[in-house]
């Protein structure tokens, strides 16, 4: 979920108990990796839209596991809509932390849909298309994105392990557009639950996912997302072809109190067909409360 270290800022299922929406896959189902804040939602029988509003930190911004040399920490405040009927739209604030150079760098608004096939609620997927708001000469990895479409399909049979398989259509504001797919496996592991309807406690996610796609951050073209970021001309324009991309382990720690969830998420990323050496570390911290 989905393919910014966000995921972003995508999605999740819908269970009985609660609504829950791994926002940033938005791509995010993009952040699609990184920022998975679940959102987590208790029905009623009156209730039927709820709001979740939260904050992130990220320590480097990523895109299907590629990074920019020049990239810094980001803070990222969240509010979306979510609906009992599974729409949503959450709005994203992009703040970059560089001393004193720190500041704002734009918004994202994704628009989606989360559906299930089954009762249980063990297969199903989300819909999303986000556009994003960025200033061009900023130092984060969004600068050169107009819009993406992002899709995805989960499949968790008797809560066993739970495979999921996503695309997202990038669309550059320059040059040609890209093409990104993941595969991912992931369990939810309760190791304490709390609260009347042991609902609460803590718990974590253990998560690999496989990044693929058409962007080649290594070609020297002048359309290059990193040539991009970082303005170095190019001589002539490489052949771009479909590669692995990327291979993210992720382990995500949550606690979980009523409507308020806390949650720190390390994760190692090895990039491939990039140009870029050697795997590299980062991770998430953040808080977000539903009502």
């Amino acid at each position: 979920m989905a393919f910014l270290i966000f995921k972003p800022f995508i999605i999740a299922n819908m269970y009985k108990p609660k609504l829950i929406i791994a926002l940033l896959l938005l791509p995010f189902v993009a952040f699609s990796q990184q920022l998975k804040p679940d959102t987590a939602v208790k029905k009623t029988s009156s209730k039927t839209l709820f709001v979740n509003a939260g904050l992130i930190y990220l320590s480097d911004l990523t895109y299907a596991g590629q990074r920019d040399p020049t990239s810094v920490p980001v803070l990222l405040p969240t509010l979306s809509l979510i609906s009992t009927k599974g729409f949503f739209v959450s709005g994203i604030g992009y703040f970059d932390l560089n001393g004193s150079k720190s500041q704002t760098e734009g918004v994202s608004i994704t628009p989606g849909y989360v559906f299930s096939f089954d009762k249980k609620k063990e297969y199903g997927g989300a819909i999303s298309a986000t556009k994003y708001f960025i200033t061009d000469n900023s130092p984060i990895i969004l600068s050169s994105f107009n819009a993406t479409i992002d899709g995805q399909l989960h499949f968790n049979p008797n809560d066993i392990v739970k495979l999921t398989v996503a695309a997202s259509y990038r669309i550059g504001k320059q040059g040609p557009n890209d093409f990104i797919n993941d595969a991912e496996l992931s369990k939810e592991i309760w190791l304490v639950k709390t609260g009347k309807n042991q609902k609460d406690g803590f718990k974590i996610i253990p998560d690999v996912t496989l990044y693929s796609g058409t962007q080649s951050f290594a070609q020297t073209d002048s359309t290059s997302l990193i040539n991009n970021l970082l303005g170095k001309p190019a001589p002539q324009q490489v052949g771009r072809k479909y590669e692995l991309l990327a291979l993210s382990g992720s382990m995500q720690f949550t606690y979980a109190i009523k409507t308020w969830q806390l949650s720190f998420t390390p994760f190692i990323i090895q990039p491939y067909n990039t140009g870029q050496s050697g795997s590299y570390f980062l991770f998430t911290v953040g808080a977000n409360v539903t009502f």
